[in-house]
Parts: C-alpha cells; structure tokens; sequence
C-alpha cells in the first residue's frame, strides 16, 4: 500500500483526521489542557474547526499530509509553523467559543500552553528567520510502524533545508528516537505541567525540546 506525501488543503479533512489525532496522542495533559474531552465527537469539530481557523487566518501555519494510495485514507498529518521572512508575535493560546467549559480551565491551558512553548518561543526571539516549527505531528493508530512519520518528517527537513532554516520541536518519548534521526538535538529536558486543582487535572509530561542546525 503506497504512500504518499502531499499539503493538507481541504477544510474537510481536518474533520477526518482530528479523531486520529487524538487517538494517537491520549492521554497527554498537555494536550488534555489545551484540546479538551478530545475522545468526545463534539469536541473534536469545535477542534477541527479551530485548526481550520487558524490555518487560514495564519500564513505561517503549514499542514501536511500522508495519504495511503489505495485506500485514500489520510494516516498521517503535521503542523509546522514556517517563519520565512518575519517573526510572529507572541500571542495567547485560545480556542473556538466553547472549548472550556470555565474561564480557570482556559486560564490554565493559556499558562500550560506558554510554559511548554517557552524554549521554542526563546529560540525565535533570539536567532534570526528563517526558522521552521514542528507543532503537531500525528500517526493513525492502524498504520505507525509504516514509514508515515518518517515521510513526514523527511518532507519537512527538505523544505527547512531549501530555506536554510533553523527548525525545532518539543518532543516527547516516544517521538525522540524519529528526531534523533533527522539530526535533532536535545537542548532542555523538563517536566512542564503543573496541576490545576480548580480545573480538576494535574500530571507531568516528560518532554525534549531539541533544534536542528540549519543546512550548510
């Protein structure tokens, strides 16, 4: 069953991948915090609906895709954030009306959310653009041990090696050993999520947050 490698364009894939995402990436507190009841159907379309938000409003957000030939079923999907010729500006996280139930719930994903994103976030401040953003990358449970992640990634380093990019991402255990292969490295390795005893949750996450040299 071929694969292949292709942009992540129509609006209505996203309502078919957000479940696989999620799928593939629970239980995370991380993403618990920031994507909540991500297991429940409603949820996922206000999520989908939020990646589609963000996808056009953003010039920087990137989607790709890997597409199974025969089936046509997409089992594979990665965010990157491209900063090309401008850096972003550092805004809160948020959400489609309706993604926290209370106002500590969302308080606490936009403090989750800065706390994991920190590093990336210095990285950007203090080097200069072209730098290339890893921020989501998701498996369909049903086809990981195929390649995907591996097309996946090896189309986005290409495409940070053409701008000459400097490129990042915070990793978790499981997806180390993928990055490693692309000549990631380790930078800081840390536990970032506190608990919120009003939001009801509370866990740690080990992550990595690793960069890779520009091409040349």
């Amino acid at each position: 069953m071929p694969l292949e490698h292709s942009l992540l364009q129509d609006d209505a894939d996203f309502f078919k991948v957000v479940p696989f995402m999620f799928e593939a990436s629970l239980p995370n507190p991380f993403i618990e915090a920031c994507w909540p009841n991500g297991r429940d159907a409603e949820a996922q379309k206000r999520h989908a609906a939020g990646f589609i938000a963000h996808k056009n409003m953003d010039p920087t957000v990137t989607w790709t895709k890997v597409t199974d030939t025969e089936t046509r079923q997409i089992v594979g999907v990665a965010q990157w954030f491209v900063f090309k010729d401008n850096k972003p500006p550092e805004m809160d996280f948020d959400g489609p009306p309706g993604t926290w139930k209370t106002d500590d719930a969302k308080k606490y994903a936009q403090e989750v959310y800065a706390l994991v994103t920190s590093h990336r976030r210095q990285v950007i401040r203090e080097n200069d653009v072209p730098i290339v953003v890893l921020s989501i990358m998701a498996v369909h449970p049903k086809h990981q041990h195929r390649g995907v992640g591996t097309m996946l990634m090896k189309k986005g380093m290409h495409m940070a090696d053409e701008m000459k990019a400097l490129s990042v991402v915070d990793s978790t255990v499981a997806g180390r050993p993928l990055y490693d292969k692309f000549d990631f490295h380790v930078k800081h390795h840390y536990y970032p999520i506190p608990a919120c005893k009003s939001c009801g949750r509370g866990d740690v996450l080990e992550l990595f947050f690793m960069v890779r040299p520009r091409a040349g």
